[in-house]
């Protein structure tokens, strides 16, 4: 999931007919490694205890496949909503409230044969604070949504997904800051990775620009 830069460039080209040169992939992989390193520094943490597992759970391909086939989908995402944005000129708004409410009609749908929804709906109005958290959630998510696909209208599916994994490297040093949590040499590794990915990116932009 941390490498979905590299598939959007790709499909970029099928989708869009935006071409990047093979620095720039390079940069997007090192990027994305770094990222994946950042987010798996605490889970790989000395102090982490492998539980044991059977052999037949730890051969099981379909949690790395299914993922992948997420990832590749998730890639296609940004170059649809980059050709909808330019090509079609369709709304931000207008997106946002289609794509939403959408999947509030499947959610709805499936929690309700779940049974998750009328105890979500209970739990919300015995604690106020809750449904009041949920809302600002909502509303924060709303306008960063709409922030984010004006990125992508204005600079293209690829800058929308960077900017995306810059707000992940912040939201992990934000979390060193609000809560009390060890600095290893897994972070700084992660962070020079996504440091030179960033390096790299802007010379293979330099060079695309005087081709």
């Amino acid at each position: 999931k941390s490498c979905k830069l590299v598939p959007t460039m790709a499909l970029g080209k099928c989708v869009t007919g935006r071409k990047h040169t093979a620095l720039q992939y390079i940069a997007a992989l090192i990027m994305g490694m770094g990222l994946a390193v950042l987010t798996a520094a605490d889970v790989f943490s000395s102090k982490t205890k492998v539980q044991s597992i059977s052999d037949q759970e730890s051969l099981s391909l379909l949690g790395p496949i299914l993922l992948g086939i997420s990832t590749i989908l998730d890639s296609a995402v940004p170059n649809l909503q980059e050709q909808l944005l330019q090509s079609a000129k369709v709304n931000t708004s207008e997106l946002i409230f289609v794509s939403n409410a959408i999947m509030c009609l499947v959610l709805v749908a499936y929690t309700t044969y779940s049974g998750e929804l009328i105890a979500a709906w209970s739990y919300c109005t015995q604690h106020l604070d809750a449904s009041m958290i949920l809302v600002c959630q909502g509303l924060c998510a709303y306008f960063g949504l709409q922030c984010y696909l004006a990125i992508i209208r204005d600079h293209g599916g690829v800058a929308g997904v960077l900017f995306a994994n810059a707000r992940k490297v912040c939201t992990i040093l934000l979390s060193f800051i609000l809560f009390s949590k060890p600095f290893n040499v897994r972070h700084f590794l992660g962070l020079m990775l996504v440091f030179v990915g960033v390096y790299l990116g802007y010379k293979g932009k330099q060079q695309q620009q005087q081709k």
